[in-house]
């Protein structure tokens, strides 16, 4: 098909890019979709794979876990930044969903979601385009200080700012102290803004349940009720001080662990955000998040060299292909190889070991041989590539694009 004719019957919307214009009438640049399915041994490594039927199920069960406790599931989609995988995650639903990018929420606004959480506390730089892409779709936009909201104030469009207040639940990293003076009079800010901007949501991320004592539930389920109540806590200071109407303010949490080990109830929480649940990795692992078989996310890398003299093997797969996080941890497993470590990882290669430091087979392990790699974090080893590459059993069954950039 040409370009030309490719265009015939495109609607090209205010605001769209021309990443997202390409991306709808273009074949995909690894592999055409007339080639689906191939066999998993053909794909050019490194390569990340996700398991189609393990990622269904932890999204399924996830919105399960949600449904009893009474809340519903924005998912982040930070994990693995597709179209695909985020309706895996909302089961079909082309909304209510949360971002860590502006280029996320125009990815996906350009694939028709709408109901965009986008969780990052806005800077100066992105007011102007974050303004044009509320022009066409339901954006929620986050602040924790005064200055980002004097920020969003000053460049008002046609549509109110609809305002994610961050709160800051034990973390540390980013959010208002829901105790202090500055929390109300950001809110007060916002109810006397002539309209120029509206609370929508108080959120809170539980990103120190990924500090805990590996396998220690028990301070996740303490991190998970925290979350739950500094924002349930700061609503009802809210609705008492008549900032805020009960039943219109949208309360969320969540983290991976915090949501995999809920408390046993969410009362006066309306949503939960967790992201990483859809791949899971080897840290949430050992963090207890999730048994070994949940991880549906791997990076496939090929042996390349055989070193006798250093009890060594290279793979064609560095820090490029999966990220250097966990170095500590071996980066990561070895899918099925309980003695292989990986050493060390350069930015294309890698060097893999005995963990006990017996002599490696080479006979197991020849030139060619796939490995895979559980990675550390599934979030950073998925962003080191374009496409992921779904799985069903030995078949590579689809191929997914992966937003990328700012």
């Amino acid at each position: 098909m040409s370009m030309v004719g490719g265009l015939r019957g495109l609607r090209i919307t205010k605001g769209m890019r021309i990443a997202s214009v390409l991306y709808a009438i273009l074949p995909l640049s690894t592999a055409a979709t007339s080639d689906l399915p191939f066999s998993l041994s053909k794909l050019t490594t490194p390569a990340v794979i996700i398991d189609k039927a393990v990622v269904t199920k932890n999204s399924q069960r996830m919105l399960e876990r949600a449904k009893t406790l009474g809340v519903d599931v924005r998912p982040h989609v930070k994990t693995h930044k597709s179209i695909k995988g985020a309706l895996i995650q909302t089961n079909n639903r082309r909304s209510k969903i949360t971002v860590s990018t502006l280029a996320e929420a125009e990815w996906f606004a350009d694939a028709g979601f709408s109901d965009i959480v986008y969780a990052v506390p806005i800077d100066p730089t992105k007011v102007e385009r974050a303004a044009r892409l509320c022009e066409r779709t339901s954006l929620h936009v986050m602040v924790d200080n005064m200055q980002q909201l004097d920020g969003l104030l000053a460049q008002s469009g046609e549509r109110p700012w609809s305002i994610v207040l961050m709160c800051d639940s034990g973390y540390g990293r980013d959010g208002v102290d829901v105790d202090s003076d500055e929390a109300v009079k950001i809110v007060e800010r916002i109810k006397g803004s002539d309209g120029k901007a509206n609370l929508y949501m108080l959120y809170t991320h539980g990103g120190h349940s990924y500090d805990v004592e590996y396998g220690n539930i028990e301070e996740i389920v303490q991190t998970s009720e925290q979350e739950r109540d500094t924002v349930v806590k700061f609503a009802k200071k809210l609705y008492a001080l008549g900032l805020a109407k009960e039943g219109k303010l949208i309360t969320g949490v969540g983290s991976t662990p915090t949501c995999s080990h809920p408390p046993n109830n969410l009362d006066g929480i309306t949503e939960q955000h967790p992201g990483n649940y859809f791949t899971y990795d080897y840290n949430q692992h050992l963090i207890g998040s999730c048994a070994i078989e949940d991880i549906g996310c791997k990076v496939c890398t090929r042996v390349v060299g055989h070193y006798p003299h250093t009890n060594t093997l290279q793979i064609d797969c560095g820090w490029t292909g999966t990220s250097a996080q966990g170095k500590e941890y071996n980066y990561g497993a070895i899918e099925s190889e309980d003695n292989l470590k990986i050493e060390n990882l350069k930015q294309e290669a890698g060097t893999v070991t005995t963990k006990d430091g017996s002599k490696i087979d080479y006979d197991k392990y020849p030139i060619g041989k796939m490995l895979n790699i559980l990675p550390w974090h599934s979030c950073a080893s998925i962003h080191q590539h374009r496409v992921i590459n779904v799985v069903e059993g030995e078949d590579v069954v689809d191929v997914w694009d992966v937003c990328d950039g700012w």
